[in-house]
């Protein structure tokens, strides 16, 4: 009987090694492939009979090539495996919802585990005698098998193995369709475990309001004796009537007030920069003009040292000044959420403006840091994240970092952000550096239950999501 066929999807050799030798007690024949857009160019020419996906790829991840997969009908059916160092319930999940059969830790696999998984999908060890060869031997037939067999699938196209008989694909697919049964029925029970235990957590603040009620009316009874009941809580009544409605009062008047020195701060500001453009545009209008024509400059004019060679804005390396630029800057400096990749926008107005002073003599270091956020997001059918709606909770999302890993989601931010300001510093007189790092956000978000609401997360992950300019001229 033909040996089955195996997939490993994994950029690193060694845990491709780890699980070619833990798959040696199977009848598989295995194919390798360093990538997920190597894995799909394989597909397009052979069907495993299962597929072991690594998560985290350069290129193309696990779940993205998972979802391609699933969606094709000729390799809908076949059961992938992820093969990652992700774990948790919450990855777990996620995974079965695109598609995956089960996930499989690189770090604690065993022969047990990777036996539970196998025998899922009905491919079973080979008996003892069958396994009685040596290391040694089993090491030689990999090396002749290797030397003779080029299974580099980027390069080289395996024939397609005879198609199964349609009893035993009929029977394939009918268990394939229990498994995937049995995962909708495990996720059905983490979704109503959930749901119940938000149920519960609603109850018990009802029931402390009204147990908070019955204190407060018990003791509203026993403060007037001198009156009788019903009048003592007619005056309760109106007693807390009256504080609610001056508390709301009080409360409006505070927003009105701070609405009002917020209007007042912008108009400042735009006021601010609309004087600093003007002043500008006026500096650089008189120094044309006195480089162009020097005759109009009297003797007296000279004596005076106007329209002598000035140094460039002397002012630009005052540290007071380089201090409001750069605060300015850092209070438009929100980067708005996209998918594993940076804003554009602010980084190009920081390459205008750090070209603008740097233009204007400024001497020293531009340290640049960007904050990363932690959305919570939810992801569509064609696996693209988009930020979760407002009214919904933590629990109907997941977070960026569980589907980016916010380390590569800050190098990614710290490579693009480099790239756009590369060329301020290829100049050969070139007097400004750059320091550019990337950080988690400093504002702490609420405890991550699931009934916490998905517009109050995110406005604390937007706020952690933003570039930060510090300029520090050289000291003369």
């Amino acid at each position: 009987m033909a040996n089955k066929r195996a997939l490993i999807v994994d950029d690193s050799t060694t845990a491709q090694y780890r699980l070619k030798k833990m798959l040696r007690r199977y009848p598989l024949d295995i194919d390798v492939a360093d990538s997920g857009e190597a894995a799909l160019r394989y597909l397009a020419h052979n069907v495993p009979d299962v597929i072991f996906m690594d998560h985290t790829m350069s290129g193309m991840d696990g779940f993205r090539a998972l979802q391609i997969i699933k969606s094709h009908p000729e390799t809908a059916m076949v059961p992938v495996i992820m093969y990652t160092a992700q774990s948790g319930d919450v990855y777990t999940s996620q995974a079965r919802a695109l598609g995956a059969l089960d996930v499989v830790s690189k770090d604690t696999i065993n022969a047990t585990d990777l036996s539970k998984v196998m025998d899922a999908i009905h491919i079973y060890s080979e008996s003892a005698e069958q396994r009685e060869e040596t290391p040694d031997q089993v090491e030689s037939a990999e090396l002749i098998a290797a030397a003779n067999k080029v299974t580099d699938i980027n390069a080289h196209r395996i024939e397609r193995r005879a198609p199964n008989p349609a009893a035993l694909e009929q029977a394939r697919n009918l268990e394939l369709r229990l498994s995937h049964m049995e995962h909708t029925l495990e996720d059905n029970r983490r979704f109503i475990t959930s749901r119940v235990v938000r149920e519960l957590q609603g109850l018990r603040k009802n029931l402390r309001e009204e147990l908070n009620d019955i204190l407060q009316q018990q003791q509203a009874a026993a403060a007037p004796a001198a009156l009788p009941a019903p009048e003592a809580e007619q005056l309760s009544r109106k007693e807390s009537k009256g504080w609610s409605i001056t508390t709301t009062l009080v409360a409006l008047a505070a927003l009105v007030v701070i609405a009002y020195f917020l209007v007042q701060i912008n108009q400042q500001l735009n006021q601010s920069t609309q004087v600093q453009e003007q002043l500008g545009k006026q500096l650089q209008d008189v120094s044309t003009k006195v480089n162009r024509e020097p005759e109009l400059i009297s003797p007296a004019m000279q004596n005076a040292g106007i329209g002598q060679p000035q140094p460039p804005l002397a002012s630009v390396n005052d540290s007071d000044f380089i201090g409001d630029i750069a605060w300015t800057f850092n209070q438009s400096g929100a980067l708005t959420f996209k998918q594993n990749t940076i804003d554009p926008k602010p980084v190009l107005r920081l390459h205008e403006l750090l070209h603008r002073i740097a233009s204007n003599g400024f001497k020293g270091t531009a340290t640049i840091t960007i904050f990363v956020g932690n959305f919570c997001v939810s992801v569509d059918n064609m696996g693209m994240a988009q930020l979760a709606k407002p009214e919904g909770t933590l629990g109907d999302c997941m977070l960026s970092s569980e589907i980016y890993m916010l380390e590569r989601v800050m190098d990614e931010y710290t490579r693009e952000t480099n790239a756009i300001l590369s060329n301020l510093t290829r100049a050969p007189n070139s007097t400004l550096r750059l320091v550019i790092n990337a950080a988690e956000g400093p504002d702490d978000y609420p405890e991550r239950i699931p009934t916490v609401s998905a517009r109050d997360w995110n406005t604390i992950a937007q706020n952690n999501n933003r570039i930060e300019l510090a300029l520090t001229p050289d000291e003369e």
